[in-house]
């Protein structure tokens, strides 16, 4: 009987997990660039044996133009264990402009809270209507 791990590495070596493949490829490029590049980085894509990361700012390109020579070549002579199919040519970044939508839980409004009012206020209102308005009001503060 096989183990997990023999299982789970033939059914990643099937055509149908490509994109499995591919994203673990790309996360193990990933973790080759310093740290500091990690939050610029959008999302990344192999084409035509070209790894291709989408970045969220100008600054964080020239930052990684310059440091793509220092990675392409180790990354060519010894790739990383999970990029062994891939025969890996170059590095590329590129600047995405498109806005990334964020989704945020919101809480419901349905919080209750004490009631901090003592129904201490004057009721100086001639009109009766509105006196017994006030009242009303009084004593609903008071039963809370």
């Amino acid at each position: 009987m096989k183990n997990s791990k023999q299982l789970v590495s033939h059914l990643r070596s099937q055509s149908e997990f490509t994109p499995l493949n591919n994203q673990a490829c790309i996360n193990s490029v990933k973790e080759l660039l310093p740290s500091r590049l990690h939050r610029f980085i959008l999302f990344g894509y192999i084409r035509h044996n070209i790894v291709f990361f989408a970045l969220n700012h100008p600054g964080a390109k020239q930052e990684f133009d310059n440091i793509i020579n220092s990675i392409k070549t180790p990354l060519k002579n010894m790739p990383p264990q999970t990029c062994q199919k891939f025969k890996i040519y170059d590095l590329r970044a590129f600047v995405s402009h498109k806005k990334m939508m964020k989704f945020s839980l919101t809480r419901s409004s349905d919080e209750q809270y004490d009631e901090r009012a003592q129904a201490e206020f004057s009721n100086n209102i001639e009109n009766e209507k509105l006196h017994q308005v006030f009242e009303d009001i009084r004593n609903i503060i008071k039963n809370r």
